[in-house]
């Protein structure tokens, strides 16, 4: 039920997440503030007891500054496996695409005219701005790799040779990059994760309000900052975890850039040189 409505409240934009989060902190804040100050006018409360309660404060936001750098730690890692895997998957394109042009038959344009079309669905997949389309998309890659196996069978069965056994490595390469560019965008920062960081954010704000209430003062500027920075630190979490939602998204220049160039003089080698090109 959490997790459903968190996945809605991000579907609503990164400015939307963030002052969700930010007001749940300032809301936070404010009930330790309460709290602190109820207790203090209850009982007297001498220097030891704030002096242990900073002490406790001050570890439950060191631990959770732990729990922040590595979830933002393991988002990041996440979004570059996608930055670098489309180089690879257009490289490997690439190199595939030229490799077809050593078998001169019909099956041979086959594969290369199957290719270009696969690159333009590998394309797609990258810009995709929503996981509605990606099904289909992902549907198209599978019919193309079946198609250009086929393809490649009858080249292989006719004509055994290094040749063929060159793009046969070429296009298994192909095929595996599409299979590790999906996983990539399904991996992302375990639920548990966030959860336990956004739960534990309200704990250690809220510890944090009832110490100033203990002694009371707001400190409101202060505060105001440090809950701006959290905040700003949660939503790149967020960010980096939606990649087709978020603003940081993975640049697909690789796979366009192959795309315009199969009909250009020199093939897929516009603007690099495509791994293991003959």
């Amino acid at each position: 039920m959490i997790m459903m409505f968190f996945q809605s409240l991000f579907g609503l934009g990164l400015l939307a997440t963030a002052a969700f989060l930010f007001l749940s902190l300032i809301l936070a804040s404010e009930v330790g503030y309460r709290l602190g100050r109820r207790i203090a006018t209850v009982k007297s409360t001498s220097g030891e007891d704030v002096a242990v309660t900073s002490t406790l404060t001050a570890g439950m936001i060191a631990l959770l500054a732990f729990t922040l750098g590595l979830s933002i730690s393991y988002a990041q890692s996440r979004f570059e496996a996608r930055r670098d895997l489309v180089q690879v998957e257009a490289n490997v394109i690439g190199t595939a695409w030229l490799r077809t042009a050593l078998i001169d038959n019909a099956d041979g344009h086959a594969i290369a005219a199957d290719i270009e079309d696969y690159a333009r669905v590998r394309l797609a997949f990258t810009v995709a701005a929503s996981e509605a389309g990606v099904p289909a998309l992902l549907a198209q890659t599978q019919s193309l790799q079946t198609d250009i196996w086929r393809h490649t069978e009858k080249i292989v069965q006719n004509a055994p040779n290094p040749i063929t056994a060159t793009l046969v490595n070429a296009l298994n390469e192909m095929f595996d990059a599409s299979s590790a560019q999906q996983f990539a965008y399904e991996s992302r920062v375990p639920a548990d994760i966030l959860m336990m960081l956004y739960f534990g954010t309200l704990l250690a704000i809220g510890a944090l309000g009832y110490q100033l209430g203990l002694v009371g003062k707001r400190q409101v500027v202060l505060i105001a900052l440090l809950l701006i920075m959290w905040s700003g630190g949660m939503s790149l979490i967020v960010d980096l975890n939606q990649p087709r939602l978020g603003r940081i998204r993975v640049d697909a220049t690789p796979l366009i850039l192959v795309v315009q160039s199969f009909h250009t003089p020199g093939g897929p080698a516009t603007g690099w040189s495509p791994r293991g090109a003959p």
